[in-house]
């Protein structure tokens, strides 16, 4: 067991048929009464006891007022510009996640147009608004879809890309039919699994966690200042999600070492990642602002 944990438990079978089970908490959690009457009532809970379940009272921050620890707010970054480029271009005004979706792609193809590249983007759907009527929010379960794109290839062109933005929202608009058709058993993987496992299509992936209760979780000290994306192990994999102060959105980039350090020297990437007025990028200005 790891005693630098926040909580552990492990449970032992032993020959003679006894069970012993270990659980662990943090003094940054709670005490050791708070300990055991979790304890207590994760049993109650485990054997159906409703009338020993405790439901735990958060006051300490009432009690105890918290410390000011504000993170200041991300410098503004530039999607609404980047909306308004392929609006022109493609007379459509595409969303949030087209623009950006496309944006990165083509600034990745062109900063590693001299190495092998994907050629397939997939971007997960979240299912349950796609249902006539939506589901509620609280269904548990891998709810969710992967449309997917193959970008056609314009040799002319800097990225290698033409009309991307409608090309991603094509696959997109059809996640409500996709809907119809996995309820009627089809299988809708079938065929694209199979080449990205031989190898024949290379994936870049998109998932966004925007308009999710992210900064909702309250545990009795406050709301979250900053969610962040963890370091994943999966490459070539973006994750967007909602600005602390919600209009904005943050692109946690996934690549190989040496495919981020061309993407971040492109310099139209790095142009578009400035703040406003400054000749820094938005995760410099915000480091200085942290300092500060």
């Amino acid at each position: 067991m790891q005693w630098n944990c926040r909580w552990e438990s492990s449970s032992t079978l032993f020959d003679c048929g006894g069970i012993g089970v270990g659980l662990c908490i943090s003094h940054k959690i709670g005490d050791a009464l708070s300990y055991f009457t979790f304890l207590n009532t994760w049993a109650a809970v485990a054997r159906g006891d409703k009338k020993k379940i405790v439901l735990p009272e958060f006051v300490s921050a009432k009690i105890f007022p918290p410390l000011n620890v504000s993170v200041p707010e991300p410098p503004s970054g530039p999607t609404k510009e980047i909306r308004e480029k392929y609006a022109a271009e493609n007379g459509i005004r595409p969303s949030r996640i087209e623009a950006l979706s496309a944006f990165i792609w083509s600034r990745f193809i062109a900063s590693t147009k001299e190495k092998p590249s994907p050629n397939v983007i997939l971007h997960t759907v979240n299912l349950r608004t796609r249902f006539d009527p939506a589901l509620p929010a609280q269904c548990f379960g891998n709810m969710f879809h992967l449309t997917r794109t193959v970008p056609s290839v314009d040799k002319e062109k800097d990225d290698g890309c033409n009309n991307l933005v409608s090309q991603i929202e094509t696959p997109l608009e059809k996640s409500t039919e996709n809907v119809r058709k996995l309820q009627a058993g089809d299988d809708l993987s079938e065929g694209a699994e199979n080449n990205i496992s031989k190898g024949e299509s290379i994936p870049f992936i998109f998932t966004s966690l925007c308009r999710f209760p992210l900064y909702e979780a309250d545990f009795g000290w406050g709301k979250p200042v900053w969610v962040s994306s963890a370091n994943l192990s999966t490459r070539n994999l973006v994750v967007f999600m909602d600005t602390a102060n919600g209009d904005g959105v943050e692109a946690w980039i996934h690549l190989k070492e040496g495919d981020m350090a061309e993407f971040a020297s492109d310099e139209e990437c790095v142009f578009s990642m400035r703040c406003k007025g400054e000749k820094e990028s938005i995760m410099e200005c915000l480091i200085r602002k942290m300092i500060n």
